[in-house]
């Protein structure tokens, strides 16, 4: 009878983390429907059980241009009211994901994509959890890690139709491969998290720094006596590689997505304390919330140092100053909450004061909660 205790011992977690997986979603989706009943068109109203218009709830902003690429692939056309604006501004892996679970499914592509994103933020917490234990800590610190990400402030953006969830499942993937020492998996897993966002390519940083305190400079200097633990940092520019190779083949612009995203977004580059610093002086209420999200995230991810995880706050630093680094501070806290280090730094923290993680919990759904309602209206403090 052992192997039914063991088993029952190992299911537990994993039960309540797909609980409390399924409240968070219970309290977003109730709070979209509502949202709609109250104050949106009454065509566009939601009926309880119908699973296809639930879906609609998170479809909103960007996942149109996702959209777009999964119905009618990359195209080099203009949108009219946002000139030189293309799809090519959308790294191409979660598209492919979504085209391939509506083909063997056979339901729609909105329905296709929001069931991969949260299939993916599944996945994510449950390898979350795992890694928490793997770095050293407690099975209570994983539950609360999770427990966190589920109510983050914006967090209803892992079941939307993005890329967030996805680009969280590679990233806990191939660093969960690398402190295991599968570099093979790991190198794949950070080569799809280049193809999912650029800045996936900043698992370098992470994987670096790992190499060299597990093996020492050398591992640097002489790499052909120890080729297999650079696999993750020779593979993970890989994703990103291949698309620029696909859009020179396409447009005749191998960097048609950075081009893209300057002419039709605005997106450019300057010094991050720069950038910072204008965005939490502005007088756009917006861009102080972005940046004040981000930066609060940036101080506690110092938490990591106290923990000695240095390749974990040397990547979330690298990923935070390129956030920064963009003039436009539009999605700066959707793009911190993908920082699962940081996450379990706060648990880690708390985790011998439950009644500061509950009051922390019950701020963070409450924020949670009236992003999703802005969410819901398109307003765009949401996105």
């Amino acid at each position: 009878m052992r192997w039914i205790v063991a088993l029952r011992s190992r299911l537990g977690p994993y039960a309540q983390i797909l609980l409390i997986f399924l409240a968070s979603r219970l309290m977003l989706t109730v709070i979209g429907v509502l949202t709609l009943a109250n104050f949106g068109d009454p065509s566009t109203q939601v009926h309880w059980f119908n699973w296809e218009n639930i879906a609609n709830l998170y479809a909103r902003w960007d996942s149109n241009w996702y959209l777009s690429i999964i119905e009618n692939g990359y195209s080099r056309i203009e949108v009219a009211e946002q000139s030189g604006a293309t799809n090519f501004a959308f790294f191409p892996f979660y598209p492919l994901l979504v085209i391939a679970v509506q083909h063997l499914l056979g339901i729609s592509s909105i329905t296709a994509g929001v069931l991969v994103s949260n299939l993916a933020f599944i996945a994510a917490l449950l390898l979350i959890f795992e890694y928490a234990q793997v770095i050293g800590f407690s099975r209570r610190v994983g539950i609360m890690t999770v427990l966190l990400l589920c109510f983050v402030p914006q967090g209803f953006i892992f079941s939307a139709l993005y890329t967030e969830s996805t680009f969280l499942l590679l990233l806990v993937a191939a660093m969960y491969a690398l402190r295991h020492q599968f570099y093979l998996v790991s190198g794949l897993c950070a080569a799809l998290l280049s193809a999912t966002r650029a800045n996936g390519v900043f698992f370098m940083v992470f994987a670096a720094i790992w190499l060299l305190r597990q093996h020492g400079l050398r591992s640097l200097l002489y790499p052909w006596r120890h080729p297999e633990p650079l696999l993750p940092i020779a593979l993970a520019p890989l994703g990103l590689v291949i698309f620029w190779w696909f859009c020179f083949l396409t447009t005749g612009d191998a960097f048609a997505q950075a081009s893209t995203a300057w002419h039709g977004w605005g997106w450019q580059a300057d010094l991050p304390w720069r950038n910072l610093a204008d965005h939490l002086s502005s007088t756009n209420p917006n861009a102080r919330f972005w940046a004040t999200s981000s930066l609060v995230a940036f101080v506690l991810s110092f938490l990591l140092l106290r923990l000695k995880l240095y390749e974990e706050f040397a990547f979330c630093l690298s990923i935070m100053l390129l956030y920064w680094s963009g003039v436009l501070p539009n999605s700066l806290l959707r793009y911190s909450i993908v920082l699962f280090p940081v996450f379990i730094g706060i648990s880690s923290a708390l985790e011998e004061h439950p009644l500061l993680l509950w009051l922390w919990l019950s701020l963070c759904s409450l924020l949670n909660g009236f992003l999703m309602t802005a969410w819901t209206a398109s307003r765009e403090i949401s996105i």
